[in-house]
C-alpha cells in the first residue's frame, strides 16, 4: 500500500511539473513545427501589465524565459503621481503550434522569483509621493545570504532612475551590491542640472552614460565618460570631471528623449520633423566609432500618436529577432499610456 501511494503521489507531481512548464502537453509525439521563435511584427498591448491609467518607461534588466520587467505607473494614485512598479514575467513560444504568449508569472517557488524578490524592497526605498520615472537596472551577478536551510541567492543590481522631488527631474541611484539589501539614495549630481535630467543608459562597453535633458531648451541626448578607475558602481557614484556631450548626430531642433543602448544599437523617441505625429520611434547603429543617422521605424509600430521610451532585448537562441517594449497612447489600449511588444529585426554583426 505504501508503494502504491509513493506512485500516487510520483505521478500527480509528473502531471503538475508538465502542466506547469509545457503548454504543449496535449501536443505529446507530434515533431516541432518552428525550430525557432519569432516576435510579431506588429505590436501587441502587454495586457497583464496595463491599467486604465499612465504605464510606461520600462526597464528588463536579465531577459530570459522569465524575467523582472520595472515600469513606471501613475495607477497606485490614480493618475496624481507615477511611481516604479515591478512585475515579473514570463516568454513562451510553443515550437509545435507557434503561439506565443508573454504574460505576468505568480509563482513564487521558482528561484527567479525568489533572487529578484529584493526589486520589491527597492521599490519602497524609492518611490515616494514625487514622480519617478525612467528605471534602468544594471544586474551584477548574484549574491547570497545566510538562511535557515544554507544560503539563499539574491541578484545584485545598480538601480538609476529620476526623480522631481526638486521640481525638475534628477538622476539618482541605489544598489544592493553589499547587501540584500538597498543601499542608501546618491543623486548623481555629475549627471543633474537645474532642467529635467532623466532616461539614464550605459553603452555596451560600459565606458559612457547617455541620458536626456532640456537644459540647453529642448530635449536632447548628452553623454559623458565614465572614469574606469573602479567597478562600475565605483565609476558611476564618483563619476564628473568629464565634458558632458550633446551628440549632434543623434539630436534634432526637435524634443530626442528617452534613449535607451542595447548591443551597439540606440533607440529613442522623437517628436522632429518627418514623424507621423506626436512621439515617434527611432533607431541608430554604432558603427567606426559614432552613431549613425537615426532611422524612422516606419509604420509598423510608429503612429499619429506618442510612442515612448523603447527597449531592445534579445534571446538569439530562442528568437529570430529582437523584442521591443515601447508605450503608447494609441486607441485600442485600456487607458492613458499602455506597454506594447513587437519585434524588431536583429543586427546581426554586432
Amino acid at each position: 500500500m505504501k508503494n502504491i501511494g509513493f506512485y500516487k503521489r510520483f505521478f500527480l507531481l509528473l502531471v503538475v511539473s508538465i502542466t506547469i512548464f509545457s503548454c504543449d502537453l496535449f501536443n505529446w509525439g507530434q515533431p516541432n513545427n518552428y525550430s525557432i521563435g519569432h516576435f510579431p511584427e506588429s505590436p501587441v498591448n502587454l495586457e497583464e501589465c496595463n491599467t486604465e491609467y499612465d504605464d510606461y518607461n520600462s526597464d528588463i534588466p536579465v531577459f530570459g524565459e522569465t524575467f523582472p520587467l520595472c515600469f513606471s505607473s501613475n495607477r497606485n494614485s490614480h493618475g496624481t503621481h507615477f511611481d516604479i512598479v515591478y512585475k515579473l514575467m514570463s516568454v513562451y513560444f510553443s515550437k509545435k503550434t507557434g503561439e506565443l504568449d508573454i504574460y505576468e508569472n505568480t509563482q513564487s517557488n521558482l528561484d527567479v522569483y525568489s533572487r529578484n524578490s529584493n526589486l520589491r524592497q527597492a521599490l519602497s526605498k524609492i518611490n515616494t509621493s514625487h514622480d519617478e520615472l525612467g528605471p534602468y537596472i544594471i544586474p551584477l551577478g548574484e549574491g547570497y545570504f545566510p538562511v535557515e536551510s544554507g544560503y539563499q541567492s539574491f541578484q545584485n543590481y545598480i538601480f538609476l532612475y529620476a526623480n522631481n522631488e526638486t521640481g525638475n527631474h534628477n538622476i539618482k541611484l541605489t544598489h544592493n551590491t553589499h547587501t540584500n539589501r538597498y543601499d542608501t539614495i546618491i543623486n548623481l549630481d555629475y549627471l543633474n542640472s537645474d532642467a529635467h535630467d532623466f532616461y539614464p543608459t550605459l553603452n555596451s562597453e560600459k565606458t559612457k552614460i547617455y541620458w536626456s535633458s532640456n537644459r540647453d531648451g529642448t530635449f536632447n541626448i548628452y553623454f559623458t565618460p565614465l572614469d574606469q578607475t573602479g567597478d562600475i558602481l565605483t565609476d558611476m557614484v564618483h563619476g564628473g570631471g568629464y565634458p558632458v556631450t550633446k551628440d549632434d548626430i543623434l539630436n534634432s531642433e526637435d524634443d530626442d528623449k528617452c534613449p535607451s543602448i542595447t548591443n551597439h544599437t540606440l533607440v529613442f523617441a522623437s517628436n522632429r520633423k518627418g514623424g507621423f505625429g506626436g512621439y515617434d520611434l527611432y533607431y541608430s547603429f554604432f558603427e567606426n566609432g559614432k552613431w549613425g543617422e537615426p532611422i524612422h521605424f516606419g509604420s509598423e509600430i510608429n503612429t499619429e500618436y506618442d510612442e515612448y521610451r523603447p527597449i531592445v532585448r534579445s534571446q538569439p537562441w530562442e528568437f529570430d529577432n529582437d523584442m521591443m517594449i515601447f508605450s503608447s497612447n494609441r486607441p485600442g489600449g485600456k487607458g492613458g499610456f499602455d506597454l506594447y511588444y513587437v519585434g524588431i529585426q536583429r543586427k546581426t554583426d554586432q
